[in-house]
């Protein structure tokens, strides 16, 4: 009798024991590590060496799950934060999910998502625009950094369908009694099929708060393109960016001395861009520039080469170089993914590994 209890208890817990291994197929810890050393020059403070987390993409890590409703049905969550890998601390500003907090439901025509997470429009910029996918030499350096990603949001997305797709997200300002303030709409549209992926989208932003009213607003648009022709991919960006914070500046210090940069209120932005693969190496070259229109006329171009090789699909090393050319009082610093920059010209090497 004893042996037998021993036994049904040893099926028992086999059986619970694959019923959570069963549930928590659906659940994913995956991640990022990205480490190296970077050198900044031509700031007023002079050459900066540093070791530098997620220069090429930020250190994070994550868990993602989903569930099966049935009827092509499935609800799904994700959990994003992002981490000073040099340090352990948690990156913007301390949140531990400070990157992606969502929830939703997806089927055949789509998904719905609720929470914090990339607007269309950065996502547009990152993916279709940008092929160093703002790490090292980010493009945002000079080109709009509103938008970036939208806490109590509501993001729309359409499955692709004969290679069209759109996007629209919603973010709730939450200023009491004033459902305009702070409030931000955003969407893309776009045609992916094959060799070609061209996309556009738009974001505007509503700079009312609870004790300042009658603001313009923020508007933003890019039209982004790319075209895979097997031996080197070629990336091209146009940016419109109209009134108060469209342009915010990556770094407002007056890192060259005078006085501090103004961000534009009226600008455009062009990114040109090459990716050459060859076995396991990859060659990236950047151009980008922007173009004020305000009176300050504080225009800027950055110039950027990387290469990267792969050990194997997880993980590679990398390093680039990248200079910022200013002008009329401009002062744009060279960043990455991870920090701002302290002149205009930046060295990096580095080794990532994704889980």
């Amino acid at each position: 009798m004893k042996k037998n209890l021993i036994a049904i208890a040893g099926l028992a817990s086999l059986g619970l024991f694959s019923h959570i291994a069963s549930a928590q197929n659906a659940v994913t810890v995956y991640g990022v590590m990205d480490l190296g050393m970077s050198v900044d020059q031509g700031g007023i403070n002079g050459a900066s060496t540093r070791l530098t987390s997620g220069m090429a993409t930020q250190s994070r890590w994550g868990v993602r799950g989903t569930e099966d409703l049935g009827q092509g049905n499935s609800a799904f969550f994700v959990l994003e934060g992002g981490l000073h890998a040099d340090t352990g601390g948690s990156t913007q500003n301390g949140n531990l999910f400070g990157r992606t907090s969502i929830v939703g439901l997806s089927n055949a025509l789509g998904t719905i998502s609720l929470g914090l997470q990339d607007t269309p429009f950065f996502t547009t910029l990152n993916t279709v625009v940008d092929p160093l996918r703002n790490g090292i030499a980010r493009s945002n350096n000079l080109m709009a950094t509103t938008g970036f990603r939208a806490g109590n949001s509501i993001l729309l997305r359409s499955a692709n369908f004969n290679g069209y797709s759109a996007d629209l997200m919603y973010a709730a300002g939450e200023v009491a009694g004033d459902i305009n303030a702070s409030r931000a709409i955003d969407g893309s549209f776009g045609y992916s099929q094959g060799p070609l992926n061209v996309r556009m989208a738009y974001h505007v932003k509503n700079n009312d708060t609870a004790n300042v009213k009658n603001t313009d607003t923020a508007r933003n648009f890019l039209i982004a393109a790319n075209y895979d022709f097997g031996s080197a991919k070629v990336y091209a960006g146009y940016g419109v960016d109209k009134g108060p914070n469209s342009a915010a500046l990556n770094n407002s210090a007056a890192s060259f001395g005078g006085a501090a940069p103004t961000a534009s209120t009226d600008s455009t932005d062009l990114l040109l861009g090459v990716s050459v693969p060859f076995g396991a190496n990859t060659v990236v070259a950047t151009y980008v520039r922007k173009d004020d229109k305000t009176a300050l006329n504080q225009d800027a171009q950055q110039y950027a080469l990387a290469y990267m090789y792969a050990f194997s699909k997880r993980t590679d090393i990398y390093t680039s170089y990248a200079v910022i050319r200013n002008h009329n009082g401009a002062a744009y610093t060279e960043g990455n993914s991870e920090e701002p920059g302290l002149g205009n010209k930046q060295f990096t090497v580095g080794l990532r590994h994704r889980f």
